[in-house]
């Protein structure tokens, strides 16, 4: 929020607004004492789909009978069978090194290592698998002197080992599909929280870095000043509602300088909220954004707050998104304003801005959404 000085002159001299939110229905809704927060803290391991749970169930059931099994006919081996000890304990370590890999898959460790760990498997089982069906085809002789389990056939083993890497390969897709996705969601769902929750705690205020004042100012940048001072002990009142979070300062897309006052959360909805402060006259939004005053085009009066909105929508359009302009008096003498219904921001005055971004909110007044806040928050004046 920018800043004015105490001794302003400005500051002094205009009509503070009266308006109190009790007069409004939205107020006088039972609110709850703590909003709900979406989304909730996801845990660390990562849900699986009901069939990646059972194949995933029935690899580990197979790989670890296959160990077992092949490590007992290694040991049972004769020390004199060299060639068949070897291949049983390819086939064990192959197996070994399929289970390691899709188990840290699953649990999300070491991902980078568990990847090698799964290729070289892949790598190695296939190229076993072609070997042995070369050998299985061209020398059923040799073939039958390296047989590791007696009581099945070459073809069989064979044919056994090709469903099982398909098996692994598939679980493997599927396990490392599902928990890298939800790591990613996770971790978006982290970083959102410590951004809205600093140290575990809920605000209520962000402040984005304010404008400061000083002898260079102009007079229409120490009327903005003012102006979000007055809007800002209005906004606070909407503070009613549990869910709501006040964001100041908020940047527009594509500008270093130029900002809207204020970004009012609810929810997924973002009300961005501009503040002015003009003399007493007669107000016309058009539907060009050119402000029309006492009949004439005034050039030194722009309202940006439309802009802003529709950049951010166009960058978040997973929110909902509306702006207002709150008009304040410079003097107490009439004022009265006007939008023109195809404008995308509606100049309000201080009593329509507490009602209409009250009532619009109201809906989702008491629920909080993490990532909506984020996206103001990290939106503020830097």
């Amino acid at each position: 929020m920018n800043t004015a000085g105490e001794n302003d002159t400005i500051g002094r001299s205009i009509p503070l607004p009266s308006v109190r939110a009790e007069q409004f229905a939205w107020a006088q809704k039972r609110w709850a004492d703590h909003a709900t927060v979406w989304p909730k803290m996801p845990p660390t391991l990562a849900p699986l789909t009901v069939i990646t749970h059972v194949l995933f169930a029935l690899f580990l059931v197979v790989a670890v009978g296959g160990i077992a099994l092949y490590l007992g006919e290694y040991l049972a081996a004769p020390a004199t069978q060299l060639g068949k000890q070897l291949i049983l304990g390819v086939i064990t370590a192959d197996l070994v090194i399929v289970l390691i890999a899709v188990t840290l898959a699953r649990l999300n460790t070491a991902v980078s290592v568990a990847g090698f760990v799964f290729l070289f498997f892949a790598v190695s089982a296939i190229l076993g698998l072609a070997a042995g069906g070369v050998v299985v085809f061209l020398n059923p002789d040799l073939a039958s002197e390296f047989t590791t389990i007696p009581q099945w056939g070459n073809l069989n083993l064979l044919i056994a080992g090709v469903v099982f890497v398909v098996l692994a390969i598939v679980v493997w897709t599927k396990v490392n599909t599902q928990v890298s996705s939800f790591a990613h969601w996770r971790a978006n769902v982290v970083t959102a929280s410590q951004t809205v929750f600093p140290n575990g705690q809920r605000e209520r205020y962000f402040a984005g870095e304010p404008v400061v004042l000083n002898e260079n100012s102009g007079e229409l940048e120490r009327r903005l000043a003012v102006a979000e001072r007055l809007s800002a002990p209005l906004l606070e009142q909407l503070l009613l509602m549990p869910g709501v979070t006040i964001v100041h300062g908020i940047s527009i897309p594509g500008s270093r300088t130029a900002h809207i006052g204020h970004a009012v959360v609810a929810g997924n909805h973002v009300a961005l909220i501009d503040s002015l402060l003009w003399a007493p006259g007669q107000y016309v939004l058009d539907a060009w954004g050119r402000v029309v005053r006492d009949g004439k085009i005034d050039e030194l009066i722009n309202v940006t707050t439309a802009i802003a909105a529709q950049r951010h929508a166009a960058d978040r359009p997973q929110l909902a998104i509306r702006s207002w302009a709150v008009v304040h008096r410079l003097a107490d003498a009439p004022l009265t304003i006007t939008t023109d219904p195809q404008n995308a921001v509606r100049l309000v005055t201080p009593e329509e801005m507490l009602r209409e971004v009250g009532e619009w909110l109201a809906p989702v007044g008491d629920q909080i959404d993490t990532f909506a806040l984020q996206f103001a928050v990290n939106s503020r004046l830097k």
